[in-house]
């Protein structure tokens, strides 16, 4: 008997249907991601709440009035709304089951509805995820990444200090929490429209065009779901603008996330992304001292990036694939 997927909306689901659907989600994420986002609580009630951003979202059964098994979620990139993001989970126990191909198969008819024409998602390297993507023959691996986690231990503070505190000679270290001050707004978009051409990465995208409108939107829907937004940047001394910037959000997890770190290709190769990052993990321990470690994806073919993490303590956790299914009709 094939399983039964349902649309699920957190707002008015039962308590317990609520409690099952966070658990798989959050179980699931901490094994893709080396540490779940939120704990299932407080995931539970921003979703009850409607402070988890927007999204669409689905649960897997065996048969109507079962347990949740098995979840979904369909979101909009944040930086192109035409690419849909899926976080797709099944439980364990209810895997080979079909729960997975049926729940992609509803997230394909709604995003498409939504005027979507890429999907994306992570899957580990290995069964079963590379299993799960070699199921649809529209399915194509973009990326390989590796899984890095920073303990923030004494050894690995004093390490970001000695690198934090080295000068970078024509440049100052500075952070803020939340939103860009306006006069660093412009000159932190042009940073961020670098993030996907650094040298050596797989998919190179180059710059994307980043204004101030678009810093702002970036902003709101990076924290839509709750987190806490720390950046950490380098400026020039000369025109006092971002040069160099890394983003981290945090939960009330005790492992926050680390997004993207670039360098404006002027100001590459001065050691400017190792003083940010070093300073990043100094701030983030600072302010929220419940966070034990920091995690961060990089493209293994990101030579640069690679090395710049080894000499800050990241461990490597695991191996992933992005990969990328076209929504054209077939």
């Amino acid at each position: 008997m094939d399983p039964h997927i349902e649309t699920f909306d957190p707002a008015v689901t039962g308590a317990d249907d609520l409690a099952s659907w966070t658990s798989v989600f959050t179980d699931g994420q901490s094994e893709l991601s080396g540490g779940a986002p939120a704990p299932a609580e407080e995931l539970a009630a921003r979703l009850r709440a409607g402070r988890a951003g927007r999204a669409w979202r689905w649960a897997a059964r065996a048969s109507r009035g079962h347990a949740i098994h098995g979840v979904a979620e369909l979101r909009p990139r944040h930086h192109d709304e035409r690419i849909g993001f899926l976080r797709l989970f099944v439980a364990d126990t209810a895997r080979r089951r079909g729960s997975g191909r049926r729940l992609r198969e509803a997230v394909v008819a709604e995003a498409r509805a939504q005027g979507m024409d890429r999907l994306q998602c992570t899957v580990l390297v290995g069964e079963p995820g590379e299993r799960f993507v070699r199921s649809s023959p529209y399915l194509r691996s973009l990326v390989r990444l590796e899984l890095h986690k920073q303990y923030l231990d004494e050894e690995t503070l004093r390490r970001c200090w000695s690198v934090a505190a080295t000068p970078a000679r024509g440049y100052r270290l500075t952070h803020w929490e939340g939103a860009v001050p306006e006069p660093l707004a412009a000159s932190f978009g042009r940073v961020m429209a670098h993030v996907g051409d650094a040298p050596g990465t797989q998919a190179r995208q180059g710059a994307l065009a980043w204004d101030v409108a678009r810093v702002r939107e970036w902003e709101r829907r990076v924290t839509e779901d709750g987190s806490r937004l720390v950046v950490g940047a380098a400026l020039d001394r000369t025109s006092d603008l971002v040069v160099a910037a890394t983003v981290s959000t945090v939960s009330r997890g005790s492992v926050a996330d680390q997004h993207d770190t670039a360098v404006l290709p002027a100001h590459r190769r001065k050691g400017l992304a190792s003083r940010v990052k070093a300073t990043q993990a100094l701030r983030v321990h600072d302010l929220f001292p419940h966070v034990e470690a920091v995690t961060v994806t990089v493209d293994r073919e990101n030579r640069g990036m690679l090395a710049v993490n080894r000499s800050l303590r990241y461990q490597l956790v695991s191996e992933r694939l992005l990969v990328e299914e076209g929504l054209e009709r077939h």
